[in-house]
């Protein structure tokens, strides 16, 4: 399970101090500090099959190793994203032919075996930025800081990313909500109301 808080940047200054911030660094956990690399192919069936299930399965390289992911369910209200996920290390092999045998074991497999089926997954989008981010301790919630820079690349346009995430790794929900407010105050940041595979979506005019 996915949950996280997302604000749109909307300035340089912003991108600039949001985690250099006092409030941070006093809570940062000791060489958590990162950048990221990432690039990453979104992909479906011919029909849109999981599209139109609400449902994501993508391949992102994190500084040059693929991952899998699949994502379903859940929603959003305002800033709060909630949703199923499941991450998976896989290989080159894999990342030019993705197959949905890779989540095979899970709770979602079967449903996403009657979804898909005999189909074969085709790239519907891509998505390249860095990200920069820190683990926090608040005492009661423990949480991803991370500030995504880079670019939705679809068949019809493009669009920039320009986002902060906090996302929840342990502890009170709340509290990670509460944090995620207190940075977007101070910063004057607009609540993320879609995720980035939904505003690639509206690209494609989906």
């Amino acid at each position: 399970m996915e949950i996280e808080v997302k604000y749109i940047v909307q300035d340089d200054f912003a991108k600039e101090k949001i985690l250099e911030d006092k409030h941070l660094q006093s809570i940062s956990c000791p060489d958590s500090r990162e950048i990221i690399n990432m690039e990453a192919v979104y992909f479906d069936t011919k029909e849109l099959a999981l599209c139109k299930k609400e449902m994501a399965l993508r391949v992102r390289y994190e500084n040059g190793r693929p991952i899998a992911t699949l994502k379903w369910g859940g929603g959003s209200e305002g800033s709060l994203h909630v949703r199923g996920e499941l991450n998976v290390s896989v290989d080159e092999t894999f990342a030019h032919r993705p197959h949905i045998d890779i989540f095979k074991g899970s709770d979602i497999y079967e449903e996403l075996g009657r979804i898909v089926g005999e189909d074969n997954l085709f790239p519907i989008m891509e998505m390249k930025c860095v990200r920069q981010q820190l683990k926090v301790d608040t005492g009661r919630s423990i949480n991803v800081v991370s500030l995504d820079e880079g670019e939705i690349i679809t068949p019809k346009g493009n669009t920039p990313i320009c986002e902060l995430e906090v996302e929840l790794y342990s502890g009170e929900k709340e509290d990670m909500i509460a944090l995620g407010k207190e940075l977007a105050v101070k910063y004057n940041l607009e609540e993320g109301i879609k995720s980035k595979f939904q505003r690639g979506l509206e690209l494609l005019e989906l």
